[in-house]
């Protein structure tokens, strides 16, 4: 007789004797307990499986994940980890060579942030009592031992249901914030975060984090009493890692080349954050791009260059103060200034004034500095030192420019008292022998003096940047070298936690240091905002 039926038998009356041997009673409960014991199990398995930490199989936790509109694609990193995993296990298995069974060691402890050096391979061989190199044929055994463990269907069950509850665990803290952006990020690349921090800013953000899924290797526990020494599985610990967030990210914004003439005004109308130093680029055109010279109206702040632009080729004024022509520095020939503009036939609100009541300070005149000192003055000698130049900027609204060439005004010969000549002044109006332009006629149209471009380093609105470390662009298949799949990846399982309309763009760190893009910080620095955006790896130069 059955349990189930000795139970149900139970409830019947004593004089029924109905558990007594022999009775039919006990044959014909035993017939429907049966069913009933089947149809116990299937309940308890479909209860199993409505449940995230007792679902047995894959395809429950994926149904759950999909009644909270968690797609299998925004899994895919986690499947794609424990398929490498398998892969290299096969390569493992299979190498021929003491070569080939190292590479294929440390590629399959790179899918773990293992925070020990390499080689990774003596970890998973126990040491000989009596001292001496280990035998790495054992750790090879080991290391496929432990990695398989690390990587079996119950591990994966495990890593798929942390996933789905941190989902959740972020969605019910809020969503639309940096924080909820960062974990999300980092629970699609199974790591936990440590530690946050913000920069001053608050442009920068910054997390530790920490793999999640851990590999055991082999340690031998000593013995302790009547207790003799065994083999134990150690968690091998795991590096800490940065992760990061770039709000409004910096790119450059250009304007359009335009042809300029002679004295052409020109405004820029611009969005942002705040006022950006200006990149200048004149490109030269025809013979007429001689000493060119470009003002910001508003801020009164002019740049010159006084030598000639060949056509085609292109002057460059970078945000540093150096001047470049065709790469070949050319700022000893070249000259800043600071000072009033005065209104012509565009006159402005904003225009300089000699003074008045009200007149804020940043608009009255003043007589124009030069750097270097002296720069305007027509018996000035070029090239000077070579110092670098202060640069004007462009504001948020809009900013007021001109652009000038050296075109010729004669100089003045006075007899009076002894022959000499008055020399036009500034430097930008006199007429220099093949090394200015002549004036249009009346009713001539004015050539075509250059092509002006404006550039600037500039926060880009709605939009955020997110890093994640280098070693998972390991990952990355032959067909996409690059990684852009795995980035893709991240950026659609970080796509619930963004705010509306903001842009979500996913970048692997990189420690190498970039001209122009990377900041040079202090090596060793424990400021995790600097390691984000600064570079201290040098690296060959591309082809």
């Amino acid at each position: 007789m059955k349990g189930r039926s000795r139970k149900i038998l139970s409830r019947f009356p004593q004089h029924f004797e109905a558990t007594r041997p022999g009775k039919q009673l006990s044959v014909v409960t035993d017939a429907l307990a049966t069913n009933l014991d089947e149809q116990s199990a299937i309940m308890a398995r479909i209860r199993r499986s409505h449940r995230l930490g007792d679902a047995d199989e894959l395809r429950d936790l994926l149904l759950i994940a999909a009644f909270h509109g968690i797609t299998q694609a925004e899994l895919a990193l986690l499947f794609t980890r424990f398929e490498l995993a398998g892969f290299q296990l096969s390569k493992l298995a299979t190498a021929a060579t003491p070569a080939d069974r190292d590479k294929a060691a440390e590629a399959l402890c790179d899918l773990w942030s293992i925070s020990l050096p390499q080689p990774r391979l003596p970890l998973f061989a126990i040491p000989p009592a009596g001292g001496g190199a280990p035998d790495l044929m054992v750790a090879k055994l080991n290391l496929t031992k432990h990695a398989s463990v690390a990587t079996s269907r119950d591990a994966l069950l495990d890593a798929v249901r942390i996933r789905i509850a941190k989902i959740s665990m972020i969605h019910a803290s809020g969503n639309g914030t940096v924080n909820a952006l960062l974990e999300g990020a980092a629970n699609s690349l199974d790591l936990d975060i440590i530690e946050w921090v913000h920069s001053p800013d608050r442009f920068w953000h910054a997390a530790v984090v920490r793999d999640r899924l851990t590999l055991t290797c082999p340690a031998l526990e000593p013995s302790s009493g009547a207790i003799p020494a065994r083999e134990v599985a150690r968690r091998l610990e795991v590096s800490d890692e940065l992760m990061g967030v770039e709000e409004n990210p910096i790119e450059r914004t250009s304007t359009d080349p335009v042809v300029r003439h002679h004295t052409e005004p020109f405004s820029v109308l611009r969005r942002g954050f705040e006022r950006a130093t200006l990149q200048v680029r004149i490109t030269g055109r025809t013979t007429t791009t001689v000493g060119p010279m470009v003002v910001n109206r508003t801020e009164g702040h002019g740049l010159g260059y006084t030598g000639s632009v060949p056509a085609g080729s292109e002057l460059v004024f970078t945000e540093e103060g150096r001047v470049r022509l065709d790469g070949s520095d050319v700022t000893s020939f070249s000259f800043a200034w600071k000072g009033a503009c005065f209104a012509g036939a565009d006159s402005h609100s904003e225009d300089f004034v000699f003074d008045g009541p009200g007149v804020p300070p940043t608009r009255q005149s003043r007589f124009a500095e030069a750097s270097p000192a002296g720069a305007l003055d027509s018996d000035f000698v070029f090239p000077h030192g070579g110092e670098s130049l202060p640069m004007p900027g462009i504001n948020v609204g809009e900013t007021r420019f001109a652009f000038f060439v050296q075109q010729a005004y004669f100089s003045l010969l006075e007899t009076s008292g002894g022959d000499h000549v008055v020399m036009v002044a500034p430097r930008s109006g006199v007429g220099f022998l093949d090394a200015s332009v002549f004036a249009a006629g009346p009713e001539e149209t004015k050539p075509e003096a250059a092509i002006v471009a404006l550039s600037w380093l500039e926060h880009r609105p709605f939009c955020v940047r997110v890093l994640i470390p280098r070693r998972f662009s390991a990952w990355a298949s032959e067909q996409d070298p690059e990684g852009i799949q795995i980035l893709q990846r991240v950026a659609q399982a970080s796509k619930r936690f963004q705010p509306a309309g903001v842009e979500v763009r996913v970048e692997f760190r990189d420690d190498r240091w970039v001209l122009g893009a990377g900041t040079l910080g202090i090596k060793g620095s424990d400021d995790p905002i600097m390691q984000l955006h600064s570079g201290m790896l040098l690296w060959s130069a591309p082809a």
